[in-house]
Formats: C-alpha cells, sequence, structure tokens
C-alpha cells in the first residue's frame, strides 16, 4: 500500500470508511496549487459508498487532518474507466 494511502486511512476514525480505503483506493492525485485531491477507486461500488453522504461525512475529516480544511476532492474509477458520476462537481469540505 502506497505510504500516502496508508496515511489517509490512519487519519481515517470510522472502521468501514478506512477499510474501503485500504481496500479499494489506489492512488492519490493532490495538486497543492488548487488544493485539490483526486482520489482514484478501483471499483464502482466502494466508489459510490464513499461518495454517499455517510461516507463523505467519514472521508471528510481524515482528508481534513492530512491536507488541510480548504482541500477538494473528487472520487474516480481508477484504469481510465469513465462513470458518469465522475462528471459531477467535486465535493467541498469547506462548510
Amino acid at each position: 500500500m502506497d505510504s500516502k494511502i496508508k496515511a489517509l486511512a490512519d487519519a481515517i476514525t470510522h472502521t468501514h470508511t478506512k477499510k474501503l480505503v485500504q481496500t479499494h483506493v489506489k492512488d492519490l492525485v493532490f495538486d497543492e496549487g488548487a488544493q485539490h485531491l483526486v482520489i482514484h477507486v478501483d471499483n464502482a461500488s466502494p466508489l459510490h459508498e464513499l461518495e454517499s453522504k455517510e461516507g463523505d461525512q467519514h472521508l471528510n475529516p481524515g482528508l481534513e487532518k492530512i491536507y488541510g480544511d480548504q482541500i477538494t476532492y473528487e472520487l474516480k474509477l481508477h484504469k481510465g474507466v469513465t462513470h458518469e458520476r465522475e462528471k459531477a462537481i467535486p465535493h467541498s469540505i469547506k462548510r
């Protein structure tokens, strides 16, 4: 497991969300200038779980610990698979 993914998983306190990140997240691409993170997930099912309202609530605190509270993120399927949900507006942690 990549050290960036391990650090994110360690920052998440919700057990199920932590397991999803450890098992299904394949890459994290962070753009420091834009403060935007792209999370590549290997399967559509965990992608949907992580982008759900509950998944978002458990993922946000971990992302804030690692990347700060100004970060925005989006979830994408790994391996270049285009999915209709990828076209949605990225989530913003800033409330």
